[in-house]
């Protein structure tokens, strides 16, 4: 079993779960806001913290099949993180965050992380 990192992206907010060795269960781990941190340098942290083998990224395709203006964020994103040398494994995250509004503001994007690590883990193990 690998440790597992999950990112669900957001312009300003990535929601970031994990499973690993230690918990055996995915669990939402938190939510980065990139207008207060590094993102790479946060992410770099729980990869070491957490000994990371394996990033699954929320992909955001359209309803209709197509890539949309997210999507072509979430593809400059993954060139950055490639860097870090870690597979990459992208998943359809389609209404994913929309599994867990509940018209709050409180940040979900964690919840929608580990939505987007089950999703993985559920095709893959």
């Amino acid at each position: 079993m690998n440790n597992l990192l999950a990112i669900d992206y957001g312009e300003r907010f990535l929601g970031i779960a994990i499973r690993t060795l230690k918990t055996t269960i995915p669990i939402p781990l938190r939510v980065i806001d990139s207008k207060k941190e590094t993102i790479n340098k946060s992410i770099q942290l729980i990869i070491k913290e957490y000994d990371i083998n394996e990033i699954i990224i929320g992909y955001p395709i359209g309803l209709n099949n197509s890539e949309n203006r997210m999507t072509k964020l979430v593809n400059i994103f993954i060139e950055e993180i490639d860097k870090f040398n870690i597979p990459i494994y992208k998943i359809d995250e389609r209404l994913s965050s929309k599994l867990f509004s509940d018209g709050s503001k409180d940040r979900i994007d964690d919840l929608s992380a580990l939505e987007i690590l089950e999703s993985y883990i559920k095709q893959n193990d």
